[in-house]
């Protein structure tokens, strides 16, 4: 029950955190186009869409970060979820970290 706490907010602020990362980047676009030309600084439609992408590459991010996971996870010879979660197993966390933190710059590489 913790464990699913954690992930959710985890989640939650990962998203909040790229939406108004999607909101400063539009902003500060808006702001080097208004110098060159007269136009307005807030362009709603292009935040709109910015977020509806961070949100879409997000979800497209994290479900191929689960498929990567269970992969991984078939490839061991243990449990990972019962060795982390039950045993303790520190070196099992470490490995399954790797393989996530290894899976996310592969996938940010890709949608970048």
């Amino acid at each position: 029950m913790k464990a699913q706490r954690i992930v959710a907010t985890t989640l939650c602020l990962v998203m909040v955190s790229l939406c108004v990362f999607a909101i400063f980047t539009t902003t500060v676009r808006a702001q080097e186009e208004a110098v060159a030309e007269e136009v307005s600084m807030f362009d709603l439609r292009g935040i709109t869409r910015d977020i509806i992408l961070v949100v879409v590459f997000s979800i497209v991010g994290l479900i191929i970060l689960m498929v990567g996971y269970k992969v991984f996870d078939m490839a061991t010879p243990y449990d990972l979820n019962r060795q982390i979660a039950e045993e303790n197993n520190t070196a099992a966390g470490i490995a399954v970290a790797g393989v996530l933190v290894s899976l996310g710059i592969i996938v940010a590489a890709a949608m970048g």
